[in-house]
């Protein structure tokens, strides 16, 4: 998870950087177009921004390593004890220096495609800049933006590398990303198709004139899609990863319900001890029978030819080791059928066994310990327990969750395969701590003296003290990606408002009031934020289950009622910032259009 949200850290910085440089080189052609008069050549131009670009990327990375470094010592110290781990403090200069380097690099490589368009800035742009207030200039289609955008995938690829650990799931991430910006692009180029062939004159002024922006000569709407998109679409799946890693931790939490142990429970023990805990109101937790066994052979063939046989692949400890086994008609919560089925119902069992009662029992076994056998469904089995042999077929694998406090096993047979053989019980209950379970622990050693018992109240309130640490750590560093989003959406927001400003003053010029010129702004920023929100949330689905499918291993529960309050706080987020970063419209008179040379 910290690898994740460090991923997207930087990936949400990125697009700020991304649309910042995009509103700086809009503010800065018509200086280009002088120092083109004066004699400047474009790559001159071009390398001059290029040169402060890194320099504020450096000065940025210098000063957020700064801040990272304060953060490192106060933060221990201020939470410490609720920190999952004992966190020892001191200066680590490699991780200072490769955070400088990545937020220099960052800065450079997301900053270079916007600065391109640079190079296509003229000295009659000086000159023509009044008449034809265009946005920026098309970047050139050459050799030069290949490279760039060769390089800002190979840095994403790199990154998510560095963050991810391994190849494949790194690739995975990063086709995701570009799989997640095409669709974004897509939804923008529809947005002003669809603005373009619905806006009707009958509508009211300021919505016609709002949705007209959207398709407008020098439109932002591409640019600013893609950036509040992105952002959505990077913090929705935040929160559904963070989501379905708590509701996992919660679930082992609340698994550890039991805090008094008793095994080595024989077979006519069982029932006077469940008698005893239920008589005191202790509830039972579990109660499972334990068989002990070997495997004797696998398809006729014995363990022992196995163990000779070089052309197939079985792990030797799997057809040597001694198991622990049980017998039961359901599936716990901690297990999933993989492949195959469960058994059947206990009837069509019955009926089958009275039909054919030479018939291999019904057998499940733990997916990992199948494939280490070297057995697939179908296959049989012949277990030597406690020198009876017992026949199986396999009919289904499972998935077991060993985080669960709770018995789990590696195979698991039909109910009448192992009732009649010598066994043994574990029983899990819950007792309170202090008197009750001391004197439930006596008067178990005096009536079953063979039954030991174990206090695990410690464990248990170890158990939930980390967990709580651990579910702490998560919900703040998800809080921490949410609050970084914030300067992300006003990035990408105010990358537009020089075009704002302009068309504003120039509304009010021609007689537009201040509340009309609001509410125009209010359509277009509305427009805008619905289908940023709206898209990004939608994909943050399919992210978050890729995440939490291949590289947490988990089943993916969606959390639509938080992640769509998410989108819709985004929306009024973006509403509120595209007013906020045009309110120089309210303030400036209609002279200001005239009196503006560009």
């Amino acid at each position: 998870f910290l690898s994740i949200i460090g991923l997207i850290a930087l990936l949400l910085g990125g697009i700020g950087v991304a649309s910042g440089v995009n509103a700086f080189v809009s503010a800065k052609i018509d200086t280009v177009a002088v120092l083109r008069c004066l004699g400047a050549t474009s790559r001159q131009v071009l390398a001059l921004y290029v040169v402060q670009a890194a320099a504020m990327g450096l000065v940025g990375a210098t000063a957020g390593a700064a801040l990272g470094v304060g953060v490192q010592f106060l933060l221990p110290r201020v939470m410490g004890e609720f920190l999952p781990v004992d966190v020892a403090i001191m200066l680590e200069p490699r991780p200072l220096l490769l955070g400088l380097a990545t937020g220099v690099w960052v800065s450079l490589v997301f900053a270079l495609r916007p600065l391109l368009a640079l190079r296509r800035v003229s000295p009659l742009q000086a000159i023509r800049r009044n008449a034809d207030p265009s946005a920026m200039p098309r970047e050139w289609q050459d050799g030069a933006r290949l490279l760039v955008d060769a390089l800002l995938l190979a840095s994403i690829v790199g990154i998510v590398l560095s963050r991810i650990g391994t190849v494949r799931e790194g690739l995975a991430i990063t086709g995701g990303i570009i799989a997640v910006v095409a669709v974004l692009w897509v939804a923008a180029t529809s947005l002003i198709a669809v603005a373009r062939r619905t806006t009707r004159p009958s509508w009211p002024f300021p919505l016609r004139q709002g949705i007209a922006n959207l398709h407008r000569p020098a439109n932002q709407t591409r640019a600013v899609t893609l950036a509040l998109g992105f952002g959505a679409f990077l913090l929705s799946t935040v929160y559904l990863v963070q989501a379905n890693l708590l509701s996992k931790v919660q679930t082992s939490a609340d698994a550890a319900a039991g805090n008094l142990l008793l095994f080595d429970v024989q077979e006519d023990q069982a029932a006077p001890l469940d008698s005893i805990l239920r008589a005191r109101q202790h509830p039972v937790v579990q109660q499972t029978p334990i068989v002990t066994m070997r495997v004797d052979a696998i398809n006729g063939k014995s363990v022992v030819s196995m163990q000779r046989d070089t052309t197939v692949r079985r792990a030797g400890w799997a057809l040597r080791r001694e198991y622990r086994s049980t017998y039961r008609d359901a599936l716990q919560p901690s297990e999933k059928i993989t492949g195959g089925a469960w058994f059947a119902s206990a009837d069509e069992r019955a009926t089958a066994r009275a039909a054919h009662p030479e018939a291999p029992f019904e057998l499940s076994l733990e997916q990992d310990v199948a494939r280490e056998m070297g057995v697939t469904l179908g296959d049989t089995i012949t277990w030597n327990v406690q020198g009876v042999p017992v026949t199986t077929v396999l009919t289904s694998t499972r998935e077991v969750n060993w985080g669960r406090f709770e018995a789990n096993f590696f195979a698991v047979f039909e109910p009448a395969a192992l009732r009649r053989a010598p066994q043994q019980f574990v029983i899990v209950a819950s007792v309170p701590a202090g008197a009750p379970l001391a004197a439930m622990q006596r008067d178990v050693v005096r009536r079953f003296p063979n039954v030991s018992s174990l206090d695990l109240t410690l464990v248990r309130q170890t158990i939930g003290a980390i967990v709580d640490r651990v579910t702490l750590a998560i919900r703040f560093l998800g809080l921490f990606s949410l609050a970084m989003g914030v300067p992300v959406l006003f990035s990408a927001v105010a990358a537009t408002r020089r075009a704002r400003l302009r068309e504003g003053v120039l509304l009010r010029t021609l007689g537009a009031s201040r509340a009309q010129v609001a509410r125009v702004l209010l359509a277009e920023y509305g427009a805008l934020g619905a289908l940023g929100a709206l898209t990004g949330m939608l994909l943050s689905f399919a992210g978050a289950w890729g995440i939490t499918h291949f590289v947490f291993e988990d089943r993916f529960d969606p959390a639509v009622g938080p992640t769509v309050f998410i989108a819709a706080g985004m929306l009024l987020l973006t509403m509120t910032i595209g007013l906020l970063t045009s309110r120089d419209v309210y303030r400036e008179t209609p002279m200001i259009a005239i009196r503006e040379p560009g």
